[in-house]
């Protein structure tokens, strides 16, 4: 008797871990479409261990907490689907109006001051320095600071300004254009930029019929 395959999630892959972790919600302006990547906390391990920011056995430690403290595992999935939330606002906002509302950094400061100041320290390396992340290893939002400190650096880097947003109305996807002339407007040509296209040939041959 055969084995079932196991169907696995493709999680989107932009390069920048911030960006990555705002695209968990797909079609995200289509109230009909949407997907939620992240409906609960073990999607949220499961997400954390692709992006090799736990490995299997810290993945394993958490969820047994989690399942040991249930409200807990709750209350840092919902932290952590408003700091997403959070973050699609500051840089869908940027790319769209180059700002960013004082709330939303306000809020987002809070995050960091909360995160960065007590959980990072800097350690010496085989080349030099490094980052190292010092918050206990089963605490249920352990993925949470590496989120935050990709979202930091993206914000106070050159790259911001080329942080944008997919022209199809309806999906809400962010990249990052690195497109020698700046020309990108889709999140993907296979997607959004082949339904863009289809439309188009679609409304011409439509014009030409009438």
């Amino acid at each position: 008797m055969k084995k079932e395959k196991k169907e696995e999630v493709c999680w989107a892959v932009s390069g920048n871990l911030c960006i990555d972790f705002i695209n968990t919600l797909e079609w995200r302006r289509d109230k009909l479409k949407k997907i939620e990547r992240l409906p609960d906390f073990s999607a949220m391990i499961q997400w954390s261990k692709y992006y090799k920011i736990i490995d299997n056995n810290h993945a394993q430690s958490i969820i047994k907490k989690a399942l040991l403290e249930p409200t807990l595992a709750k209350k840092a999935y919902h932290k952590a689907i408003g700091l997403r939330e959070l973050l699609y606002n500051i840089f869908s906002s940027m790319a769209r109006t180059g700002k960013v509302s004082p709330p939303d950094l306000a809020l987002f400061n809070q995050f960091l001051s909360d995160s960065l100041g007590k959980l990072w320290s800097v350690i010496p390396s085989e080349r030099g320095f490094v980052w190292s992340f010092n918050l206990e290893k089963d605490s249920l939002d352990f993925f949470l600071g590496p989120i935050l400190k990709s979202a930091a650096d993206l914000l106070v880097s050159p790259e911001l300004n080329r942080v944008k947003e997919c022209a199809n109305n309806a999906c809400g996807w962010l990249f990052i254009d690195n497109s020698r002339n700046r020309s990108r407007r889709w999140c993907s040509m296979k997607s959004c930029g082949n339904r863009a296209k289809a439309h188009r040939h679609y409304l011409s041959r439509k014009s030409r019929k009438d």
